[in-house]
C-alpha cells in the first residue's frame, strides 16, 4: 500500500481542528482536569505525527536512492551493451573473465564464433600502462584502459586516431640534395663532346630515378640536383637501403666512369627553410665521408644521422683549389687569436704527432704562442724517442697538457688533428677550455664532433693528416720558419704508419708530399730508429697473430688472451701484418690494452667497410682502416658482439651484391 505523506496544509488542519476540540472541552466541562487530558492527547498526537513523518521521510529518501541507483544501473548496462566500447571485467584472484559486453565478444570472438579467452588472457595478463596502451587484435587497433579499482578492461577502436597519425607523419616534407663526386675531375680530362654525354646519363638517371619514386626534383648545377617529396618515399628508399646508390655506381662503372652519388635528406614537421639547411649539411656529411653514400636525419637537433652505403672506398678526391681555400681560411682565422694549441687523439701515434708538429709549425709564421701538446703518460715508445729528438732539436715548441691548461684563455684556439670526436682527443678537460676549435682529420666524420668547431678541414681520401698538414704548409709556403729534419721525418713517419710504407691508401698526391718532406730532410734512418719495434712487443704482436682464426674466408680475426695486456701499437700492427696474408679481404684484432680496457683495430683491403663495423662498436675510423675501445665490457663479450657484427655487415653486402 502506498505510503501517506503529510503536507503542511495537514498539520494547519490538524492543527484547527485541535483548536476547535479543546474550545469545546472548555465550553462543555469547564473543569481544568478535563482541559488539561485534552492538551496531553492533542500533544501526543501531534508527537505521533512527528515521528511518523520523520520515519516516512528517511524510507522515503532509501526507497528514491535505490531506485535511482537501480534506474542507472540499468541505463549503465544497456549503455554497455550498446555502444562500441568493449568491456571485460576480470576476476582479480583467479584471473578468469567474469562478464564481457557484446561488443567485446565481438571483437574477441574467435573463428568459430566463440568467445576467445586465451586471447583475452594473453591481452589482459600484458603489463598495460593506465593510458597511451595499444593491442592490436585481428587487424584493427584498439586504445586499451583499465580500472585497476574495478579489474575492468576497456577497449576503443583507435585504427582511425592511428591512421590519422600515421597520415600526419607520412606526409612531412622531405628536402633532398644529390651530388656526383668526383664531376670536376672529370671536367679538366674530358673532351666537351664526352662531358656531354656524361650530363645526359647523370641527368637521365637522377630522372628516372624521380620518376620512379614520385618525387619533383631540380637540377641547380652540372652536379647537384634538389629534390622534393614527403616521408613516406624516404622511408621507401630507407626500407631499400638507398639501393640507387650501388645502381648509379654501376652503371658508372659500365662506361668507365669514376662517378659516385652522395646524398643528403632531412624531413620535419613544418620550418622548409630549416630542413633544407639540415638535408645540406647532410650531404656534406657524406662528402667528407667518403662519398657514395647518404645521409639523413631530421630536423631536430636530438636526432641522430643514420647513414646508407659507403660500400667503397673513399671516391671524393681533394682539389687544390680547397687546400689553398682552406690554408687561407685557417691563416686568417689564427690571425685573430693570441694563442695555438695544436692535439692529437689519446695515445699519439706518429700520424697524430707528426700532424700537430706541422700544425705548430704552421701556426708559428703567423703568430708567436704556438705549441704541440702531449701527455707524458700516454707515451709509446715510439712517441717517447720522437719526442726526445724534437726536443733537443729545438725547433717545435711541445708542451705538456698538464702545463698547457694553464695557459689557456678566452682568446685561445685549440687544433684537433688526426681525429675529430671529442672523445677521443687528447684530453677531455683540456678541450672544455675553448670556445673556438679547427679540426684537421683523414677520417669518416662521425657523431659526438666538437660543437665549437669553426673551421672543418675533413678529407677522407687522404692517406693521412700528416699529408693534409704537409699540404697546408707547402701552400704557405713561409721563409720565416722552415720544416727541420726532425720536424719533416715525422711528418714522413706519420704517412708511413697510416699507408704501410706507402702500399695502401696511397695517390699521387701522397708521393708529391713524400717527396717534398725529402727535400725538407726527412731521413729514413731517423724514421726507422723512431719507429724500431721493442722485442717484447714483437713477440706479443707475432702472439696475436697466433692466436688468430678465419671467422670468414676472407676475414681473419685474432683475440688476445685474457689475461695478457698489449699496447695499442701491438695491437695494430697484428691487424696489419694478417692483413698480408694471401686472400685476406680484412683483418680486426681484439685485446686488452696497457690501461685494462678492449681495445679493436680493424683493417681491410678495398670490398669490406671496416669503418661501418667499428662505428656500431662505438669507435671510427675510414674505410679501410678503423679502431674501437670499449671500457665497460669484457674481452669475451666485445669479442662475441664484433663477430655477430661482422657476419651481420657481410651478409648485408652479399645481399647487396645479389
Amino acid at each position: 500500500m502506498k505510503r501517506f505523506r503529510f503536507a503542511p496544509i495537514h498539520f494547519i488542519m490538524v492543527g484547527i481542528i485541535s483548536f476547535g476540540i479543546l474550545a469545546l472541552f472548555l465550553r462543555v466541562f469547564g473543569d481544568t482536569t478535563s482541559t488539561l487530558l485534552a492538551i496531553l492527547f492533542i500533544l501526543s498526537f501531534f508527537v505521533f505525527l512527528l515521528i511518523y513523518q520523520e520515519k516516512y521521510h528517511e524510507v522515503d529518501e532509501l526507497e528514491q536512492i535505490q531506485y535511482v541507483n537501480d534506474q542507472a544501473e540499468n541505463s549503465l548496462t544497456s549503455l554497455l551493451d550498446k555502444m562500441p566500447v568493449g568491456v571485460v571485467k576480470i576476476d582479480e584472484k583467479t584471473g578468469s573473465v567474469e562478464w564481457f559486453n557484446p561488443y567485446a565478444e565481438l571483437i574477441l570472438t574467435n573463428e568459430d564464433g566463440e568467445f576467445d579467452l586465451e586471447l583475452v588472457q594473453q591481452i589482459t595478463q600484458t603489463p598495460f600502462q593506465e593510458v597511451g596502451s595499444y593491442a592490436v587484435i585481428g587487424s584493427t587497433r584498439y586504445s586499451v584502459s583499465i580500472d585497476h579499482g574495478s579489474n575492468v578492461f576497456y577497449f576503443f577502436d583507435a585504427s582511425s586516431e592511428y591512421q590519422a597519425a600515421a597520415e600526419l607523419v607520412t606526409t612531412r616534407p622531405v628536402i633532398g640534395i644529390i651530388s656526383v663526386d668526383n664531376y670536376d675531375d672529370l671536367e679538366d680530362t674530358v673532351s666537351d663532346s664526352d662531358i656531354s654525354q656524361i650530363n645526359s646519363f647523370i641527368a637521365n638517371f637522377v630522372a628516372g630515378f624521380a620518376e620512379q619514386h614520385a618525387m619533383f626534383y631540380r637540377r641547380v648545377g652540372m652536379d647537384r640536383f634538389y629534390l622534393f617529396t614527403d616521408y613516406t618515399m624516404l622511408d621507401r628508399l630507407m626500407q631499400d637501403k638507398f639501393s640507387v646508390i650501388d645502381q648509379f655506381r654501376t652503371e658508372a662503372k659500365e662506361r668507365h666512369l669514376p662517378l659516385t652519388l652522395s646524398m643528403g635528406f632531412s624531413y620535419g614537421d613544418g620550418n622548409h627553410d630549416q630542413i633544407g639547411k639540415v638535408a645540406l649539411l647532410n650531404l656534406n656529411l657524406a662528402e667528407v665521408r667518403g662519398g657514395d653514400q647518404a645521409v639523413v636525419k631530421e630536423n631536430d637537433e636530438n636526432k641522430n644521422p643514420v647513414y646508407f652505403g659507403g660500400g667503397t672506398a673513399s671516391t671524393v678526391k681533394r682539389t687544390r683549389t680547397r687546400t689553398r681555400a682552406m690554408m687561407a681560411a685557417i691563416s686568417d682565422k689564427i690571425t685573430s687569436v693570441d694563442q695555438v694549441f695544436v692535439v692529437g687523439h689519446k695515445n699519439l701515434d706518429m700520424d697524430a704527432l707528426g700532424a700537430s708538429v706541422g700544425m705548430q709549425l704552421f701556426s708559428s709564421n703567423i703568430i708567436e704562442h704556438t705549441y704541440a701538446v702531449y701527455d707524458p703518460h700516454q707515451m709509446a715508445p715510439d712517441i717517447e724517442r720522437a719526442v726526445e729528438r724534437l726536443q733537443s732539436e729545438g725547433m717545435t715548441q711541445l708542451i705538456p697538457v698538464s702545463e698547457a691548461m694553464t695557459m689557456v684563455t678566452k682568446r685561445s684556439l685549440l687544433i684537433m688533428v688526426d681525429h675529430s670526436k671529442t672523445v677521443l682527443t687528447l684530453s677531455k678537460d683540456f678541450y672544455d677550455l675553448f670556445q673556438q676549435t679547427i679540426v684537421i682529420d683523414h677520417h669518416r666524420r662521425d657523431q659526438d664532433f666538437p660543437e665549437n668547431a669553426v673551421i672543418t678541414y675533413i678529407e677522407s681520401g687522404a692517406s693521412s693528416a700528416s699529408e693534409l698538414v704537409t699540404e697546408l704548409i707547402q701552400f704557405q709556403n713561409s721563409k720565416k720558419n722552415r720544416l727541420g729534419k726532425m720536424q719533416a721525418s715525422c711528418l714522413m713517419a706519420g704517412m708511413m704508419l697510416d699507408t704501410k710504407n706507402f702500399t695502401s691508401r696511397v695517390t699521387s698526391r701522397t708521393f708529391d708530399v713524400a717527396s717534398y718532406l725529402r727535400t725538407r730532410g726527412s731521413d729514413s734512418v731517423t724514421i726507422q730508429d723512431i719507429s724500431a719495434t721493442d722485442f717484447e712487443d714483437y713477440r706479443a704482436e707475432h702472439e696475436l697473430i697466433l692466436n688468430g682464426r678465419k671467422l670468414l674466408p676472407n676475414v681473419l680475426l685474432a683475440i688476445g688472451l685474457e689475461d695478457v695486456r698489449y699496447s695499442t701499437v701491438v695491437i695494430s700492427k697484428a691487424a696489419d701484418a694478417m692483413l698480408a696474408m694471401s686472400g685476406i679481404e680484412a683483418s680486426f684484432t681484439v685485446a686488452l690494452n696497457k690501461k685494462g680496457y678492449v681495445s679493436i683495430s680493424a683493417r681491410s683491403r678495398s670490398k669490406i667497410n671496416v669503418q661501418r663495423i667499428m662505428e656500431e662498436m662505438g669507435g671510427g675510423g675510414h674505410f679501410n682502416l678503423a679502431a674501437a675501445q670499449i671500457t665497460d665490457k669484457s674481452l669475451s663479450a666485445v669479442s662475441q658482439r664484433l663477430q655477430e657484427i661482422i657476419i651481420n655487415e657481410l651478409m648485408k653486402d652479399k645481399e647487396t651484391e645479389e
